[in-house]
C-alpha cells in the first residue's frame, strides 16, 4: 500500500479557506477513486513545515497515477485550482510513501 501526501503553504489567514478548498478536493479524491482521503492541519510544527496537508492511500502506484490523472483532467479540478491557487505561497509539493508492514 501507499500513502500519497501533498502539502500546501498557505499565505497567512488563509487555512481555514484553504481546509474548505480541500473538502471539495476530497470528494474530487473520492470519486476518483482515492481511499482514507484526509486533510491534515498543523497544529505544532518545525519552521517551514506545510500548513495543511491532503493524504490519500493506493493499492498502488499505477491506481494513484490514474486517480490523479481522472482529477486533474477533470473541468471541476481546473476550476477549484484556480480558485485554491491565490490561498498558496508556493505550489504544492507530492511525496509517495511505501508502507512497509510488519512481518
Amino acid at each position: 500500500m501507499y500513502i500519497s501526501r501533498l502539502y500546501f503553504h498557505n499565505c497567512p489567514g488563509k487555512t481555514l479557506a484553504l481546509e474548505r478548498g480541500l473538502k471539495t478536493l476530497l470528494e474530487m479524491a473520492a470519486e476518483a477513486g482515492g481511499k482514507n482521503c484526509k486533510i491534515l492541519r498543523a497544529h505544532f510544527a518545525s519552521p517551514g513545515a506545510s500548513d495543511v496537508m491532503f493524504e490519500q492511500e493506493a493499492a498502488d502506484l499505477a491506481s494513484l497515477e490514474n486517480q490523479i490523472k481522472n482529477v486533474k483532467e477533470s473541468s471541476d479540478f481546473q476550476k477549484w485550482s484556480e480558485q485554491t491557487s491565490p490561498l498558496l505561497q508556493r505550489s504544492p509539493k507530492r511525496e509517495v510513501y511505501l508502507v512497509v508492514e510488519p512481518k
